[in-house]
């Protein structure tokens, strides 16, 4: 699937960057193509730590990132002037993040509650 997305991202971004629509996606395709090299390679060479990593908490980390982003490009889809440009960013993960922070303590007790629930036997 994120193959997928990349490929619509890269064809989308394309064909907006330049006049001339066909040079357009052929260097977004080249810049694709550079990034996969690069992602690939660091891929291989920090394999180990990141095996160390749970695979919960990268999950969370990658969508506190896509929410992120996805905020921000909405934003500016829909004509929204950021304040600081691209540093807003920090500002917006701050923000996700504070406020998964708040929503997860606050579901916590009703996790606790269906887990001695289901070990009780209970069908809640």
């Amino acid at each position: 699937m994120e193959g997928l997305e990349v490929a619509f991202i890269v064809i989308t971004f394309g064909s907006t960057a330049a006049t001339d629509k066909f040079n357009g996606i052929w260097m977004a395709t080249v810049g694709a193509s550079l990034a996969l090299l690069i992602v690939v390679i660091l891929g291989l060479a920090i394999r180990g730590p990141l095996t160390k990593i749970p695979e919960n908490t990268l999950k969370f980390s990658v969508d506190i990132m896509l929410v992120t982003f996805g905020t921000f490009w909405a934003g500016e889809g829909l004509g929204i002037q950021w304040p600081y440009t691209d540093l807003f960013l920090f500002v917006l993960i701050t923000f996700f993040l504070a406020l998964s922070v708040i929503l997860i303590n606050w579901l916590k007790p009703y996790g606790i509650r269906q887990k001695k629930l289901a070990s009780a036997g209970g069908n809640g």
